[in-house]
């Protein structure tokens, strides 16, 4: 299975993901984005490694092990579940809790993505 790729836009902070790859380089800006280099761990892994709970086919993801920020300043942007048969996306509210809930009725999840706007794009393999 193909990794799951996300693009950030240098200029204007876009970010986009191929739902089918062609080949053809996405453009923003006039200019060819970025691919974004998926975090697994570090030093502040308990704010931004998803921590993923399953309760039959629910997949509840939390963001850390300890709550990460939810400010305008600092904040979980999205969550991205990437399944055997694509993926699900759910954007946070700036104000909001950085948790997600998703129903995997007919699919099963390989891994769970999050974008922090301060510290990138991290990942979960399950």
């Amino acid at each position: 299975m193909k990794e799951q790729e996300f693009f950030i836009c240098k200029h204007c902070g876009n970010i986009a993901a191929k739902v089918i790859d062609r080949g053809p380089k996405l453009v923003c800006c006039g200019e060819e984005m970025m691919v974004l280099k998926a975090n697994t761990e570090d030093a502040s892994q308990e704010k931004h490694v998803p921590v993923v709970k399953r309760d039959g086919n629910r997949l509840e993801v939390n963001i850390g092990s300890v709550d990460h920020p939810m400010t305008k300043e600092h904040h979980i942007a999205f969550i991205f579940v990437k399944t055997e048969k694509g993926g699900m996306k759910k954007v946070l509210p700036v104000d909001g809790k950085p948790h997600a809930t998703f129903c995997l009725d007919d699919d099963k999840a390989v891994a769970v993505y999050e974008y922090c706007n301060l510290h990138g794009l991290w990942k979960l393999n399950l």
